[in-house]
């Protein structure tokens, strides 16, 4: 059965406007407003020492700390915003709505971590490298290459056995998967500009990036809601549970 772009995404806002989504959209919110407040602490302190310390009036949620103690706070936010990634694909792969699944806040974090980071350079690079070879590989390599998050996160697999098997999960439903991601991109690229254009156009500007800071969780919790069904779909077409363990049983996170 190929993938069913139409059910996928609605699929996604229900488990998204749940009681579990909620508590996700909660604390991805109020960790981009604790994340916006140290950048735009970060930008104020050096375009003071710079000599432009009017251009700081501009900047909302400033705070009165030290540059260094504002570097750390967006290193550690970092780590907090990765690790809610973890909970939030292991949360909607399994479909809990009204409560998280087992093991969602403490299976494997760290090695899940360093993989995902890892895998995501790696992936980066991938969709680089592809991009700047006339575009369409570095398309064809962000497709192909999608599901990696998830089979990490959820089947506990090292990023490089991740890529495989998204490369391996997709074939088939590539253009399909194309299609899905594509709206995803464009309703989310045009729902910021409009929401950016609004804040710029009807706020003062100290508060011009609030309707932004306000609307990015939301459609970033979405996009992983998408990708995350979309893989339990494929999976379930595959003839595999979500669920399943790695073919040897055991856990395969390690590098």
């Amino acid at each position: 059965m190929a993938l069913r772009i139409g059910s996928t995404l609605q699929e996604a806002g229900y488990r998204l406007f749940s009681r579990t989504g909620a508590i996700l959209l909660g604390a991805f919110f109020a960790l981009l407003i604790g994340f916006q407040a140290l950048i735009n602490t970060i930008v104020a302190i050096s375009f003071t020492r710079l000599g432009f310390g009017e251009a700081t009036a501009a900047l909302p949620l400033t705070l009165d700390i030290p540059l260094s103690v504002a570097g750390a706070g967006v290193a550690v936010g970092s780590v907090v915003s990765l690790y809610l990634t973890i909970v939030s694909f292991r949360t909607f792969v399994a479909g809990a709505r009204d409560s998280f699944p087992d093991g969602a806040f403490t299976r494997n974090v760290p090695l899940a971590m360093v993989n995902v980071l890892v895998g995501g350079i790696v992936y980066g690079l991938l969709v680089f490298i592809g991009s700047l070879l006339l575009l369409i590989p570095g398309i064809f390599a962000y497709v192909v290459f999608i599901f990696m998050m998830p089979y990490i996160i959820v089947e506990d697999r090292n990023f490089v056995a991740a890529l495989k098997e998204s490369y391996r999960l997709t074939e088939g439903d590539r253009v399909a998967l194309f299609v899905l991601l594509f709206i995803v991109i464009a309703v989310a690229t045009f729902v910021g500009g409009v929401v950016g254009l609004i804040g710029a156009l009807a706020l003062p500007q100290p508060a011009a990036q609030l309707p932004t800071v306000v609307i990015q969780p939301l459609v970033s919790l979405y996009s992983t809601a998408v990708i995350a069904v979309a893989f339990e779909q494929l999976r379930e077409t595959d003839g595999i549970p979500p669920s399943a363990p790695s073919e040897d049983g055991k856990p395969t996170t390690a590098l």
